[in-house]
Formats: C-alpha cells, sequence, structure tokens
C-alpha cells in the first residue's frame, strides 16, 4: 500500500499566516518601542536647581552663619534646605531654625523668613523660601543661646 503524504491547502495557508503573522508582531514591538522612546522625550523634564551645596554642621551656637553662594537666577527653582541627623551637644530637646538671607551692600541684609526645621532631629527638617531674585546669599541658624547643635547633613539647592 502506498502512503501518499499530502499537504493540504488549509495547512500551507497557516505556514503562510504565521510568517507573516511574525512580521507584523515584530513590526508591531518596534512600533510601540519607538512610540514610548518619542513620549519619554516629549516628556517634560523636571527642572534642575542652578546649584548646591553641601556640608554638615558641628557644634554650632546661636547666630551661626553659613558659607555664601551666588545665586544667578537662571532657572525658576525654589530655593530649599534640607537637615537631618541634628542633635544638641548636652542631649537636651531643642528648637532648630533656619533663615534665608540676600547680602546686600551699603544697607541691611534682607531677611527672606525663619524657618522651623526642628524635624531634623529624627528625619529631616526642610526650609523652602521660593524662587529667589539674583543676590548672594547665606544661612543664618538659630536656637537657644545656650549649647551647641550639629547636623550630620545639611543640603542647599538654589
Amino acid at each position: 500500500m502506498e502512503h501518499e503524504s499530502s499537504l493540504s491547502l488549509s495547512d500551507r495557508r497557516g505556514d503562510d499566516q504565521r510568517g507573516v503573522g511574525s512580521l507584523n508582531l515584530r513590526r508591531s514591538k518596534g512600533l510601540v518601542g519607538l512610540a514610548v522612546i518619542g513620549a519619554i522625550l516629549a516628556a517634560p523634564m523636571p527642572a534642575l536647581a542652578e546649584g548646591s551645596w553641601s556640608s554638615s554642621l558641628s557644634g554650632i551656637r546661636n547666630g551661626y552663619i553659613s558659607r555664601t553662594w551666588t545665586d544667578n537666577n537662571n532657572d525658576s527653582v525654589i530655593t530649599k534646605t534640607v537637615l537631618s541627623g541634628c542633635s544638641r551637644s548636652d542631649g537636651a530637646n531643642f528648637t532648630l531654625t533656619v533663615d534665608l538671607r540676600r547680602e546686600r551692600s551699603l544697607s541691611p541684609d534682607v531677611s527672606y523668613g525663619i524657618m522651623d526645621v526642628s524635624a531634623c532631629k529624627g528625619g529631616t527638617g526642610t526650609g523652602t523660601w521660593g524662587d529667589q531674585t539674583s543676590g548672594t546669599y547665606f544661612l543664618q541658624f538659630g536656637h537657644y543661646t545656650f549649647g551647641t547643635v550639629s547636623a550630620t547633613s545639611v543640603k542647599t539647592y538654589f
């Protein structure tokens, strides 16, 4: 008995469709990938601060003044200071404030507000002052007039 092998039209059509379907699937994936990349590139990017600095505080007294920095107002980013790891030399409870100030020649310095950053004792304390004009700025720290305060981290963004 002769065994005849044959391929039906539906089988061949299935093979042809798998090949075309596979090609269409690859094209679809490629187009989706391009669309995702395009969406990422078109999405608004978060504003980056013009500048920043990081430091720490070690045994500062009431009225301590930080380093100065120049904000050229090249962006519209708020000025923000974040403190963490704050403690007092004698372990007592304390309130810590920070005042953003702008230097002015031949006139008193300008204060942009005193912020309570006492939360830095158990986490982070943050002071924010909004977008500032061009100028030279510094921070002035305040706490009880006795004892000293330290902070493991002070980060300022402008």
